[in-house]
């Protein structure tokens, strides 16, 4: 009896705390939604109040022993991301619920069912919060094309563009309706690079049946805040982001390059034209040197402060 209360202390101890390492860093570092950390926030609580009336929490620290505790010595230094650390924590707790469960058995069968919900909770909770931390993230600067698909749109000429590497690639609809533009974003989907986010413009219906990367929103669109609960793992860029927009039917690209080096931006969305091909891979190849040296310029700017 006397180590089974020892088993329920440590894992009582492992979840309370792995909890804790969840919820400041959902809270703090991602600044994620009240709800989740609510959430976690009872789980927690309920947990403490569990073990308190049921075991009581004088009688389990009783058999507690760290001094003769054969695995506090494990090194378990390394160096780990945020990410990493959320992630591991969720495992360490589910497992300690998962422990508590099983061990409360042999003492107190009744409280066993109480680990059992507490777990089921966690794992739904912790698959909400691995797609938001593990969602893609935008380089800044980046470069994307805004790509206005429309029926004289070849998906050879698509191709191309793909093959360019933008960092994101904007598919619009240009005089298409749902039913083709869907079709079309479907396609596209298939033979787009892992490093090129693609995303739909102001249509997150159209995202999620594509399975596109997530969607650029204008003021017009559905709001942000609902548009996030349908797209809650996806990119979703609205147009308050700071870019040099420039279209390839209004002149040379060299006419917007003062405009690059002076301003203040996140990236630089290339609009194509009828002919969405024309000088597409000079083009890129050009811009994209012109995001990196913006890129090293706000670094160095930023290391001066």
């Amino acid at each position: 009896m006397d180590k089974i209360f020892r088993i329920i202390d440590a894992n009582f101890n492992r979840a309370r705390e792995g909890l804790r390492v969840i919820e400041d860093g959902i809270r703090f570092y991602y600044s994620y939604d009240k709800d989740h950390i609510r959430q976690i926030k009872e789980i927690r609580h309920l947990l403490s109040r569990t073990i308190e009336k049921t075991f009581g929490l004088l009688r389990i620290k009783k058999e507690r022993d760290t001094i003769h505790d054969t695995g506090k010595g494990i090194d378990t230094r390394k160096k780990e991301d945020i990410r990493g650390i959320i992630e591991r924590n969720f495992m360490r707790v589910s497992e300690a619920l998962r422990v508590m469960e099983e061990y409360s058995k042999a003492v107190k069968p009744a409280t066993s069912s109480i680990f059992h919900n507490l777990r089921f909770k966690l794992y739904r909770i912790e698959k909400d919060v691995l797609l938001y931390i593990y969602r893609s993230e935008v380089p800044k600067p980046f470069l994307g094309i805004l790509l206005n698909f429309s029926e004289e749109t070849v998906f050879k000429d698509v191709k191309k563009i793909v093959e360019c590497k933008p960092d994101i690639l904007i598919l619009s609809p240009a005089g298409i309706d749902d039913k083709h533009f869907l079709k079309a974003a479907r396609k596209i989907r298939k033979f787009i690079p892992y490093n090129v986010e693609y995303l739909i413009y102001s249509r997150p219906d159209i995202c999620i049946l594509s399975n596109a990367d997530g969607v650029f929103l204008n003021k017009k669109d559905i709001p942000y805040g609902e548009v996030k609960k349908l797209l809650q793992d996806k990119i979703i860029l609205t147009d308050e982001i700071k870019t040099v927009n420039i279209s390839l039917e209004n002149g040379p690209i060299k006419s917007h390059l003062k405009e690059i080096l002076t301003g203040d931006m996140d990236g630089i969305i290339l609009i194509t034209g009828k002919d969405i091909t024309q000088d597409i891979g000079k083009n890129i190849k050009m811009l994209k040197k012109e995001v990196n040296r913006y890129g090293r310029r706000r670094k160095e700017t930023a290391g001066e402060k």
